[in-house]
């Protein structure tokens, strides 16, 4: 196996690849401290009800990013990642995409509007909610989808460290009391927008994209093709983010503040698993026969992440100034339950999509979602925090086990 890896290192690819390595681990890195920066500080100067108020709030526009998505950063990746020498096919893929993520958005918002307008619970938070669709926006136009096609995550890095960096700045300046939680979505939208701008100046510019005009059939063949991937990727993040989302209704925004607080510093082991995947992605769709080296390092490197964040959150939970003991057993279980989805990205994302399985993972992404999806309310129901974290947990444990059932099955055929 070192043999293997030693020749790896001396290949052309690895420049690229630890270029992007890097430069995705120190976004993912900065955006992994900077909650622990800002997160303290909203909870004394907020407190949980506020707090809470906006875990919510971000809770629903989560649903919509999902849509607008549509599987984008697979597909489009994929696809940028096997025609990037090809100017005709970046512009049609780019274009293509752009149009899609638009009429996407628009219907987003429709029905953003619709539920902010007539949800109680939303109307009185309105400012709160309508500014989260600024997020929205500035997020689904961000073409981070082209950037990691071509293979240049720099951009990616430099582009939302300005929205970052900016947004942590503003946090510390601008809110003072409780009343100025409204401030954050404000911060956090426009800085998304127009940093999207920026990137679509960069990509017309560096890579000769110009705007052609895509009949409307290619669109709706072009969103039919994705939607198996669409349907992968917005299942597990709609019951996963549904159990936060029915904490806030049934349990109160108290409860929705704790809970979010917990997943932010469990997002450490999300952000290592998401920069893994998405530096290795377009690499393993060219350079299928290096993934079996691959797997072994990171399944590895990902348990000891695990066990090392673990052993340590106490000391992370004292500097939050949370000390509950079933606030430490939700998040263990969490913790778990992200190793299991860095499973579940290793087999799927990154065997079996490559290799065009894209149903087969739909298959098993639709199944144990709409499973988790069933039991996040009773669950929550009775046993409260604990009972979210349950099944979230085991929802994940579940995917990473099928997930390399599947890869299993594949392999034995060929």
């Amino acid at each position: 196996m070192f043999k293997q890896l030693s020749h790896l290192l001396k290949s052309g690819e690895v420049k690229r690849l630890l270029e992007n390595f890097f430069s995705l681990s120190i976004l993912k890195l900065v955006n992994a401290i900077l909650p622990f920066v800002t997160l303290p500080y909203l909870i004394k100067v907020l407190g949980f009800q506020q707090y809470g108020a906006i875990v919510l709030a971000l809770s629903l526009i989560t649903y919509f990013q999902a849509i607008t998505d549509y599987g984008f950063n697979l597909s489009a990746t994929r696809e940028i990642a096997q025609h990037r020498h090809s100017n005709k096919q970046l512009i049609y893929i780019y274009n293509k995409t752009m149009i899609s993520k638009i009429i996407l958005l628009i219907f987003s918002l429709l029905c953003l509007c619709g539920l902010i307008l007539f949800v109680p619970q939303f109307r009185a938070d309105f400012l709160v909610y309508s500014l989260m669709c600024l997020m929205l926006i500035g997020q689904t136009l961000f073409p981070e989808w082209f950037f990691r096609g071509v293979e240049q995550m720099r951009y990616i890095t430099i582009l939302d460290l300005a929205v970052k960096f900016s947004f942590t700045v503003g946090v510390f300046v601008l809110i003072k009391k409780p009343e100025d939680y409204w401030i954050y979505p404000l911060l956090y939208g426009t800085g998304f927008f127009l940093v999207s701008m920026i990137a679509h100046i960069l990509i017309l510019k560096k890579y000769k994209i110009n705007f052609v005009f895509i009949k409307l059939n290619k669109i709706l063949t072009n969103l039919k093709k994705n939607s198996s991937l669409f349907i992968n990727q917005f299942m597990p993040n709609f019951y996963n983010n549904t159990t936060t989302f029915l904490i806030g209704m049934l349990l109160g925004n108290v409860a929705a503040g704790l809970f979010g607080a917990i997943r932010q510093i469990t997002n450490i082991l999300s952000v290592f698993n998401a920069v893994i995947s998405m530096v290795f992605f377009p690499y393993l769709v060219r350079k299928k026969e290096k993934f079996y080296l691959f797997s072994k390092f990171y399944l590895v490197g990902f348990f000891v992440l695990t066990i090392s964040l673990i052993l340590i959150h106490p000391l992370i939970f004292k500097w939050l100034g949370v000390v509950d003991n079933n606030l430490s057993l939700i998040f263990n279980m969490l913790s778990f339950g992200v190793f299991f989805i860095a499973v579940y990205s290793l087999y799927s994302t990154n065997y079996l999509i490559p290799r065009g399985y894209d149903r087969v993972v739909l298959k098993n992404t639709l199944f144990i979602s709409m499973l988790g999806l069933i039991s996040s309310y009773p669950l929550i129901k009775v046993f409260g925090l604990i009972g979210g974290a349950i099944n979230i947990a085991f929802a994940q444990f579940l995917m990473g086990i099928s997930s390399y059932f599947y890869y299993r099955k594949v392999i034995k055929k060929l």
